[in-house]
């Protein structure tokens, strides 16, 4: 997970860790992660398998000759690589990445490589990059800080960019057979198809949006920790420690128990191409928290059926303001994909954006978060980014 890390201060008195694998003079490539992992989801070591190789995206980019930069949101990747937030700050959400640490990260790559960046986003990592590129800011007018979006702003984030990679964007938070209808939750159709794990649906995730007591235990602890999932920094496996033959037997073992967790979430998620050993070996050493904050922004914006602000009155409705995006735009979803599915991305966002140069891939058979750390997407998606970087880059 080599890189130098920088560390960037916002405006309102927070920093940005930012690792940089830099090609000096190459194009800037500017990623930013998901939920509950920090910024080396990029970077995980090269991982041989059988009958598979992993590669992650940022190598791939540097070996493609760019000048890539990964981004922490605030509160994420303790120990080593940490953003923290503004002293005294216990709670944020993505309007508060929008709003603070990606002005202070474009302004930064603009100083020291003196060139138009590309941005990458994934999951709520696209969301924070479509609410910066649509112009939302944070105002003090009127009712007490809010979230607006200026079409002045838009356009002049948008001109310092070459172009946006949209990768399993949950454009708007809602699914095309869904349980909410006129805000009420459907318990006869839950009960009957409460089974059903296809990308049409997401029941799980409607349900527990409206689950008052779930939100307020999350927003009396603070946080949903997952960091103890990673191992501690210079530990050793115990395992490889052991005699060999003990040794190979407990690690058959553990990869096995792995896969069957991630073929688990994968019920909630679509994955069915995750790998125990890419997990093992790269990312669970990326797992990090889940804040209050950002949990009740996305919970809140499932029950809104879009993409919408948690901070003050009147709410901003992200989803309500794509067409101001004329970006050149790349967005990949993937056809199995249970949290960002691809028709409501296509239609809500991709069909709907202003860019005369945009593109839409469907990557089959890819769940969510597959795009990022699964074997496949070395072969299905990977390509694709570079070609559409370097034919943008050449433009």
């Amino acid at each position: 997970m080599v890189g130098d890390i920088i560390q960037i201060p916002t405006s309102d008195g927070g920093t940005v860790a930012v690792k940089r694998r830099p090609n000096r003079g190459g194009t800037p490539v500017v990623l930013f992660h998901g939920l509950a992992v920090n910024a080396d989801l990029w970077n995980l070591p090269d991982i041989d398998g059988p009958n598979y190789r992993y590669r992650s995206l940022a190598t791939v980019l540097v070996e493609s000759g760019y000048d890539v930069w990964l981004v922490n949101f605030r509160g994420h990747g303790a120990p080593t690589m940490y953003s923290a937030p503004p002293p005294g700050q216990r709670d944020w959400c993505v309007d508060h990445f929008i709003a603070f640490d990606l002005p202070a990260v474009f302004e930064r790559v603009a100083a020291e490589s003196n060139r138009s960046p590309f941005a990458i986003g994934a999951s709520m990592g696209a969301m924070t990059l479509a609410g910066y590129v649509l112009g939302a800011a944070m105002t003090d007018e009127g009712r007490g800080p809010h979230m607006v979006a200026d079409p002045a702003i838009a356009a002049a984030r948008q001109a310092a960019l070459r172009g946006c990679a949209f990768i399993e964007f949950p454009a708007a938070l809602r699914w095309p057979q869904p349980l909410i209808a006129d805000g009420k939750l459907d318990w006869g159709g839950l009960l009957r198809n409460w089974r059903r794990t296809d990308p049409e649906v997401n029941y799980s995730f409607e349900v527990a949006s409206r689950l008052g007591w779930a939100m307020a235990v999350v927003n009396l602890v603070g946080e949903v920790p997952l960091d103890f999932l990673r191992p501690s920094v210079g530990s050793m496996n115990w395992i490889e420690a052991l005699p060999r033959r003990l040794s190979d037997l407990l690690s058959k073992a553990e990869r096995g128990a792995v896969q069957a967790f991630l073929n688990f979430v994968g019920m909630y998620t679509g994955q069915t191409n995750h790998k125990a050993d890419v997990f093992l070996q790269g990312r669970r050493h990326i797992v990090d928290g889940m804040k209050a904050g950002v949990l009740r922004q996305l919970a809140k914006s499932v029950r809104s059926c879009g993409f919408v602000s948690d901070i003050g009155e009147p709410v901003l409705v992200y989803s309500n303001h794509y067409d101001r995006i004329a970006t050149p735009a790349l967005v990949l979803a993937g056809s199995q994909d249970r949290i960002a599915n691809p028709q409501v991305t296509r239609e809500a966002f991709f069909e709907r954006i202003a860019s005369a140069d945009k593109q839409f891939h469907l990557i089959d058979g890819v769940g969510h978060a597959e795009i990022e750390t699964a074997p496949v997407a070395c072969e299905k998606a990977y390509p694709l980014i570079v070609d559409w970087l370097k034919q943008h880059d050449a433009a």
